[in-house]
């Protein structure tokens, strides 16, 4: 059965509020039993990751010591199921801080994130600020 519009918008927006709040839970809960994950590297490239990976490194994130902000300015519906959105992220953790963006491509069905492809603006940047306490 295809995806809603709103709904695989709203399923998506969701998945980047619970990430924001570090409700890993939450985030399970938006994620298929089978979700596998396109990440980006600190060096650009991409690797592939599975629920648990992808959830493990959110909590090594700590994004709760790092005032985390995440907004979806822009999202569109590229086929019944599939959302591609912008993700503006900004973060301060000891004197430090960040400013990124992330294109996002989500495959949604049955309310929950199949599979997941993000490309990241800065990566080095993001993966040096996210490696520091």
């Amino acid at each position: 059965m295809p995806e809603h519009s709103r709904d695989v918008v709203d399923v998506a927006t969701s998945f980047v509020q619970a990430a924001e709040a570090g409700a890993i839970e939450d985030m399970r809960d938006l994620m298929a039993e089978d979700f596998v994950a396109w990440v980006t590297t600190a060096d650009g490239g991409s690797k592939r990751v599975d629920r648990e990976r992808y959830l493990d490194s959110v909590r090594q994130m700590d994004v709760g010591s790092a005032s985390l902000r995440l907004t979806v300015p822009d999202s569109v519906l590229v086929e019944p199921g599939l959302v591609l959105f912008l993700v503006e992220v900004r973060a301060e953790r000891g004197g430090r801080s960040l400013h990124n963006h992330s294109g996002q491509l989500a495959r949604v069905r049955d309310g929950r994130i199949g599979e997941l492809w993000m490309v990241d603006a800065l990566p080095a940047e993001s993966d040096e600020f996210w490696a520091q306490p």
